[in-house]
């Protein structure tokens, strides 16, 4: 299991150096970094919901972040249209046909259901909802002080290890952050 910091409940860590650290973690694992357009923030709002929902990049917790997103920010369509329609996520959902393949998709999805329930339990306990597209005032606030403000109560690592990640060519050696409790 990965063990990132900002995946404690009481991450003293600011949102901006959550970010750093998530991006560290892509790095070492080999995965490319996605970079803003000119005048853009989507790859970095949708990076920021990694960190205040405390979920990293595997198929899983990509599949419980959509439940986070849709009922646990305030988001607009044209900014989730702006994400998936950026290059490098169009020739992953075309690589998705070969491997993993839709149907073990959609098993990682019905797996998780659960774990949705939960989250949009979760969702509807929140003060507030977090906004998709984060101020860069909040980028030097304390993720646990964020949590508190929206009153987000992110999965434990428990509840996250509930389910069994789905090894395709694209898995992230879930080993190399062991080390960081």
């Amino acid at each position: 299991m990965i063990n990132l910091s900002f995946q404690k409940q009481q991450c003293h860590l600011t949102l901006e150096q959550g970010l750093e650290e998530y991006h560290a973690f892509l790095k070492a694992n080999g995965k490319k970094q996605l970079i803003d357009a000119p005048g853009s923030t989507v790859i970095r709002d949708h990076d920021a919901t990694h960190v205040i929902f405390g979920l990293d990049t595997s198929l899983e917790e990509e599949s419980l972040l959509d439940s986070w997103v849709f009922s646990g920010t305030e988001w607009k369509l044209k900014q989730l249209l702006a994400y998936n329609k950026l290059p490098e996520l169009k020739d992953l959902n075309k690589a998705f046909w070969k491997d993993p393949g839709y149907l073990k998709l959609g098993m990682v999805v019905i797996r998780a259901i659960p774990l949705k329930l939960k989250i949009w339990k979760r969702a509807k306990q929140m003060k507030k909802k977090w906004p998709f597209a984060s101020p860069d005032y909040l980028l030097a606030k304390r993720i646990c002080d964020l949590r508190e403000e929206y009153g987000i109560n992110i999965l434990t690592p428990e509840e996250r290890s509930t389910i069994k990640p789905l090894q395709w060519t694209g898995s992230i050696n879930k080993n190399i952050n062991d080390k960081k409790t």
